[in-house]
């Protein structure tokens, strides 16, 4: 896996692989492999793996999945 440098504001703008499944509609299981594959990129703090809200919303385009903003 290739280290990648994400600048996060706060912890708020980024997810646990759980809260990003919800919001994708996946399994906990398919973010996990996606992080492993590298399809989705991370953050590592204090030993929690963080989703940007960045990678998420390009995640959901990439999918397809309605924006909540742009209704």
């Amino acid at each position: 896996m290739a280290k990648v440098t994400l600048m996060v504001e706060a912890e708020t703008d980024a997810y646990g692989p759980e809260e990003t499944a919800k919001l994708l509609g996946k399994g906990e299981a398919t973010i996990w492999r996606w992080l492993r594959d590298g399809k989705i990129l991370a953050v590592k703090v204090g030993g929690r793996t963080l989703i940007p809200e960045k990678e998420i919303e390009r995640l959901k385009k990439e999918l397809g999945l309605p924006d909540p903003d742009n209704r």
